[in-house]
């Protein structure tokens, strides 16, 4: 027992120490605070990006380029979760395993003893009530949160938002179907197919759209339609799409995949 306190107060002091290491110099520093790129951003940020929401502007636009790196990284860590479960064991819905990825399932041709995502029909007594009001409102929450995560998604360059906050609200909606589903109702954002295929082709508009520029004349991660809308903001606007659709299926196939599987 006192070799098991004395482990813990030596790891407390080990993360108090190290934390005083990063925010101390913040604190002590004489140096002011760098307001040159502040002061940009506050009277040029609108005018060159087209985003009222200046966080847009910046992530989207003056810093794109760590962006594209970070919707990388989020397929890199999806595929690194499902690899990770697989080699662990872990009964994954189907499709959703990385044998079902690497050979394109479609689920076709399923047999009847295929595991399948889905809440069991017979529950027990005691949580019966539990489990299907688990099902009545996940179901019909569902499409209401997808709605309200492409607002978030669409409006990001205008209001709170974008493409990261509106993605995640968008996987909260496919969890939310997937956990209302019963066995006789598919849905096709509930697939593994669906989820990956949407993702792979978002990610590859992002590319697209990042070198887009150089055929209008604009640079690379330069604006293709400042010489075709007056709205420069139509830019931000498809990356938003591109960077909510790659967050949302991404998380919401994680999501599932870390649900399992019953076997029927």
């Amino acid at each position: 027992m006192r070799t098991h306190t004395l482990r813990y107060h030596v790891q407390a002091a080990a993360a108090l120490l190290a934390a005083a290491a990063v925010l101390l110099p913040v604190f002590l520093i004489d140096v002011p605070w760098p307001a040159a790129a502040r002061d940009y951003l506050e009277h040029y940020g609108v005018g060159d990006s087209g985003a009222i929401n200046l966080v847009s502007a910046v992530y989207l636009g003056f810093r794109f380029f760590d962006t594209l790196g970070e919707t990388l990284v989020l397929i890199a860590a999806v595929c690194g979760t499902i690899g990770m479960l697989t080699r662990a064991g872990a009964i994954l819905p189907e499709g959703f395993d990385a044998s079902g990825m690497a050979h394109g399932f479609t689920g076709e041709g399923e047999a009847p003893d295929t595991p399948t995502f889905t809440i069991p029909v017979e529950k027990p007594k005691s949580h019966t009530l539990r489990t299907h009001l688990l099902e009545v409102v996940t179901g019909v929450l569902g499409p209401v949160v997808l709605v309200f995560g492409f607002y978030v998604m669409l409006y990001g360059h205008y209001s709170p938002g974008g493409g990261f906050q509106g993605g995640a609200v968008i996987a909260s909606g496919i969890v939310f179907l997937a956990l209302g589903k019963r066995e006789e109702v598919t849905s096709m954002l509930t697939q593994a197919p669906v989820l990956y295929r949407i993702e792979s082709a978002s990610y590859l508009l992002l590319v697209l759209m990042t070198v887009s520029g150089l055929f209008a004349g604009s640079g690379f991660l330069g604006n293709p339609f400042a010489r075709l809308f007056d709205e420069s903001a139509a830019f931000i606007m498809v990356l938003d799409i591109c960077i909510g659709m790659i967050v949302g299926t991404g998380i919401g196939f994680i999501c599932i995949a870390m649900v399992g599987r019953k076997v029927s």
